[in-house]
């Protein structure tokens, strides 16, 4: 039962991140955004095939 009962039990729990893991997963986006760039960036330096990218 629901220890509050003013507000009904869902049954699961709760869809809200804390800070803490909000955070983090802000962190982890950032950090999957810049690797992204750096990918790209690889990408367009590489043209054309024959010439390997300037970072390999």
């Amino acid at each position: 039962m629901s220890e509050n009962p003013q507000e009904p039990s869902t049954g699961g729990p709760s869809t809200e991140p804390d800070g803490e893991a909000a955070a983090a997963a802000k962190t982890a986006q950032a950090q999957h955004d810049h690797d992204d760039e750096r990918v790209d960036e690889w990408e367009d330096e590489s043209f054309p095939a024959s010439d390997p990218p300037s970072n390999y």
